[in-house]
This record gives structure tokens, C-alpha cells and sequence, in this order.
């Protein structure tokens, strides 16, 4: 049995919050090009391109690229891991594979979305009050995460 410190809950927390602010920023990029008014960079949270299925379009790719393909040439981590220094593995210690991170990512969305952002609450709940700080993806596709530094 390999020997891993698990990651905390203000490691977890920060990474999700950090990883969600650079989707904000490249969301307010994409669409300053698209709608070619710059201020939409810094008034993001407003921004839109007058199409929502494109809105909801770009923010999906955008989040598919840093949650999912990002960790697969990033040894398994964010940006906002590696920032944090903390990493996803499987529960038997093996490195998880781009189909790890696609599942995780369409159940937790797919769910967020269906019960109104209800589960992203249960995973700060179950993050802060188990001792393993693991999330309701972390229980069902197996996996941990743990600090690397």
C-alpha cells in the first residue's frame, strides 16, 4: 500500500475556485473576439454574444478543455491543482485516464444541471465533513486526490 497524504479541504476548494476563474477569463476572451468589444474581457460575468446556445457552447468546450484533455498532458491535474499541488488518482493508486475525467465531468454537470447546483453543494458539505474530503464523483468512479508536494 502506497503511502499518499490526501488533499484538504481548502486545496480542493481553492483549486475549483481557481480553475473556474480562468474558464471566467478565456469565456470573456473568446467573446470580446467574437462580439470584438474589448471591455467584455473585464465585464465577463456580463458578457455575452446574444446567443445563449453559443454561450453555453463556448463555456462547455472551455470547461471540457481544462477539466478533461488539460489533466490528460498535465499529469492528471488542473491548473488549478498543479497550482495547488494536488492530484487525482484512482483509489488502487493508478493514474486516472482522459475517460476518468470525461466521466467524472459529464455526471457532476449533468446532475449540477438537473437539480438546479444542489450536488456541487453536497460535494462542499461532503469535501469539508468526511475525512477523506471525497465528493460524490470521487465515491462513485473510485478515485482520490492527493497532494504531491
Amino acid at each position: 500500500m502506497k503511502n499518499f497524504q490526501l488533499a484538504k479541504f481548502y486545496q480542493r476548494l481553492s483549486a475549483f475556485i481557481l480553475d473556474t476563474f480562468i474558464v471566467s477569463i478565456l469565456y470573456g476572451i473568446i467573446i470580446a473576439l467574437i462580439t470584438m468589444k474589448p471591455a467584455n474581457i473585464l465585464n465577463r460575468f456580463n458578457a455575452t454574444s446574444g446567443n445563449s446556445t453559443i454561450d453555453i457552447f463556448i463555456i462547455m468546450m472551455l470547461m471540457i478543455v481544462l477539466l478533461v484533455i488539460i489533466p490528460k498532458f498535465n499529469k492528471g491535474m488542473t491548473f488549478g491543482q498543479r497550482f495547488l499541488g494536488i492530484k487525482m488518482i484512482k483509489d488502487n493508486y493508478e493514474e486516472t485516464n482522459i475517460g476518468i475525467f470525461l466521466l467524472r465531468f459529464i455526471f457532476i454537470f449533468a446532475f449540477s444541471v438537473a437539480f438546479l447546483g444542489i450536488p456541487l453543494l453536497v460535494n462542499v458539505y461532503l469535501m469539508l465533513f468526511r475525512r477523506d474530503h471525497k465528493t460524490i464523483q470521487d465515491l462513485l468512479f473510485k478515485t482520490s486526490v492527493i497532494q504531491t508536494k
